[in-house]
């Protein structure tokens, strides 16, 4: 099995003779899993489960909800409730913050996993949603104004390795500005 872990992720893993567990405490995952039906493979976060035999999938936790993305074979995501979710490749669900499980739905897994290859790909995300991600990558905090400019949406792709980019590009995409402040963290506002 291999796991390829994103920014700012925290995990601990325990193998044994009769099971492969992994507690997922922040960040994301993703998971490729040898079969091995004598040992399942299970990824636990505050929300809920994920049980698995021999897959591909990314499990991403966040602070009110666990997001599973399959990318090849299938899981089951299991919540605090009594309905699971059995998801096949191309398919995720959440868990929120109170354990329910949401119905499969379909998802585009590379650009979920885009973080793989070393991009962010924004689709119609709020301002808001950019920048939680984005601060993923970056050792200056990045905040948004609150209100209408961290509702505000953006869609594309950009480098990881690269969140000035991101910056200087914002104001000829969205109606905002850049300010940086004297302890090196921006902020984006208004213009």
């Amino acid at each position: 099995s291999h796991l390829e872990l994103n920014g700012n992720t925290q995990l601990q893993v325990e193998f044994s003779a009769g099971r492969r567990h992994v507690r997922l405490n922040a960040g994301e995952v993703m998971f490729s899993v040898a079969h091995d039906s004598n040992r399942p493979f299970v990824v636990d976060t505050a929300q809920g489960s994920v049980v698995v035999t021999g897959t591909r999938f990314d499990v991403r936790l966040d602070p009110a909800s666990t997001r599973v993305a399959v990318e090849q074979g299938s899981v089951r995501v299991q919540g605090k409730g009594d309905s699971p979710a059995q998801l096949s490749a191309g398919q995720g669900s959440h868990i929120d913050a109170q354990g329910l499980v949401a119905a499969p739905y379909a998802v585009n897994t590379g650009a979920m996993t885009a973080w793989r290859q070393g991009k962010l790909v924004f689709d119609n995300a709020t301002l808001a949603e950019v920048v939680a991600e984005t601060s993923r990558y970056r050792r200056q905090t990045l905040r948004v104004a609150p209100g209408k400019v961290a509702r505000l949406r953006l869609s594309g792709t950009f480098s990881a390795n690269d969140t000035d980019a991101l910056l200087r590009a914002l104001p000829s995409i969205l109606p905002v500005a850049i300010k940086a402040h004297e302890d090196g963290s921006s902020e984006i506002i208004a213009k």
